[in-house]
């Protein structure tokens, strides 16, 4: 993850001790100059018990006394907090209790939870079968729909958009275990937030846009805006939950300004890459006042922009302009190797084909790549 690499050189270029671990040893944040060392455990969401076995091993081994987790590996290690506290006492396990996270994972809970707080949220419907999703989209000439546990841009099906006709309803089968969220298609900007929080209080925060996304999905360039909308929020939220950890909204505002909440991910996003190492490092170990991170910083993912434009040369211009002053995610000063395993990390791909038999042709190959294994879709963690 393009946060995971980033986090990581943060906290190495601070002087921490840091330990990387990861599913597949060609994982980029696992050959920054950041990770002191780095590990290869296995996949929390097909192996969770082994997952968690090394994770005690390499506590106890490392010394570890801060567990950040990078992404939905935290609702397996949520779920087995005992056991991380046990391991070594007083280690500082930044993530909230289960029950928080899962709360505010589901789509369908959040969006409710939200309304709970007055916050807007666009009007939906949720689909715990077939009949029921068909019946739900009609209700609007221009909808979209999310998988409750879907993430990244993936499990999305639209009749508008950059998206619409990319999947047909009828791949789509809603359960009550795993439902779908139909709403009104609303136009405007994307943006994201990303906070850090202890014990409810936000101490570093940044809002940002993506001026680039990878196949209409994913951003890969990122730029800072002024939001006070989106604090206001994470503020709230934060309190309202008395979160610990690292707390990340997506947001659609329309032409009126109104940020309307889309999704919650309870752990970081590429907000944290537009925060110097200096303001992280302090937000986690001794934070004192409120920090924002102004407008106007701009991070990038290089690869995922010259793919871009290799796959779909007209885009080069626009592209360009995007990317225009943005430093690298991948590649920072005195850090290259990142890069280079950005590429070689792609053998990744292979197994995520072999794993899930899925058609090497779909579009959103990439970042489910990214997911598969360390993603949790609400079932129960053994």
């Amino acid at each position: 993850m393009p946060f995971a690499v980033d986090e990581i050189h943060k906290l190495g270029e601070s002087g921490y001790d840091v330990t990387a671990a990861d599913t597949f040893s060609a994982a980029p944040g696992s050959h920054s100059r950041g990770a002191r060392r780095h590990v290869e455990v296995p996949a929390p969401t097909q192996r969770t018990d082994e997952f968690i076995a090394a994770i005690v091993d390499i506590i106890d081994r490392d010394d570890i006394d801060w567990l950040l987790p990078m992404f939905e590996e935290v609702f397996y290690l949520a779920a087995h907090r005992d056991r991380l506290a046990a391991a070594r006492p007083g280690i500082e396990l930044f993530f909230p209790p289960f029950e928080t996270l899962a709360q505010v994972h589901d789509k369908v809970t959040f969006a409710d939870f939200c309304r709970t707080l007055g916050l807007p949220v666009a009007d939906s419907i949720t689909a715990t079968d077939d009949d029921e999703l068909r019946a739900a989209v009609g209700r609007w000439e221009h909808w979209f729909a999310r998988a409750a546990f879907g993430r990244g841009g993936l499990d999305v099906i639209t009749n508008s958009g950059p998206l619409a006709g990319e999947s047909s309803l009828d791949e789509i089968h809603p359960t009550v275990a795993e439902p779908w969220l139909v709403q009104e298609y609303l136009t405007g900007v994307d943006r994201c937030s990303w906070s850090v929080v202890h014990h409810g209080e936000v101490v570093l925060h940044s809002c940002y846009e993506h001026p680039l996304a990878i196949d209409d999905r994913g951003g890969i360039v990122f730029e800072s805006v002024d939001s006070p909308e989106s604090l206001a929020t994470a503020q709230l939220v934060a309190r309202e939950l008395n979160w610990h950890g690292q707390l990340s909204f997506d947001y659609l505002m329309t032409d009126d300004g109104v940020h309307h909440m889309v999704e919650c991910n309870p752990r970081p996003t590429a907000g944290c890459t537009v925060a110097t190492a200096e303001e992280f490092t302090t937000a986690l170990f001794d934070p004192a006042e409120l920090v924002v991170v102004p407008a106007g910083r701009k991070k990038m993912i290089k690869a995922a922009v010259l793919r871009d434009v290799l796959k779909h040369p007209s885009h080069a211009r626009r592209n360009m302009a995007a990317a225009k002053g943005a430093g690298g995610v991948y590649d920072q000063p005195g850090d290259h190797l990142p890069l280079l395993y950005s590429a070689l990390s792609l053998q990744h791909v292979l197994h995520y084909r072999k794993e899930l038999g899925v058609d090497r042709d779909r579009r959103e190959e990439l970042m489910a790549t990214q997911f598969f294994d360390v993603s949790w879709d609400g079932s129960a963690i053994a």
